[in-house]
């Protein structure tokens, strides 16, 4: 596995908890993602699952559904999304989120979705892509995830 892993997390909620949570983490650096959402550690892997995180991307996709994107390392921050989670479900007990990963050479990519602080479904598998095929993704990778189920 490659030291860098792309994530793309949507979460649902009704308007009022995703108003919330947009006002939030309006002007949240990654360490205050960590400090709101990271659980009892010594180490980022025990806090948020993985040994760091960089915020690449955030909008609201509508009125119910805000997306996040980060880096990570290794792996998918699950112990940070299964927190941001427990707290949107404390407003809205029906939030979830669910969301995309891959690392940098596609090994592995993978789905997931979380249904609250204690329930997690991931699906993964492997892409040995033609790296010459300047259609890759649509070719090759977008493929593999429309394949995996949960």
């Amino acid at each position: 596995m490659a030291n860098t892993c792309t994530n793309r997390i949507h979460f649902h909620a009704n308007q009022s908890t995703i108003d919330w949570f947009e006002k939030l983490i309006q002007d949240f650096t990654d360490e205050d993602f960590i400090g709101q959402f990271g659980s009892e550690g010594e180490h980022n892997t025990d806090r948020i699952g993985c040994k760091w995180i960089i915020k690449d991307d955030e909008y609201r996709a509508d009125e119910t559904e805000f997306v996040l994107g980060f880096e990570s390392a290794w792996y998918p921050p699950d112990t940070l999304i299964k927190n941001i989670v427990a707290q949107l479900q404390e407003h809205d007990q029906y939030a979830y989120a669910e969301g995309r990963y891959w690392d940098e050479g596609f090994d592995p990519i993978g789905i997931f979705q979380c249904n609250g602080p204690d329930t997690w479904y991931e699906a993964e598998t492997t892409v040995d892509v033609d790296w010459d095929n300047e259609y890759y993704w649509d070719d090759e990778v977008e493929p593999a995830f429309e394949e995996l189920e949960l």
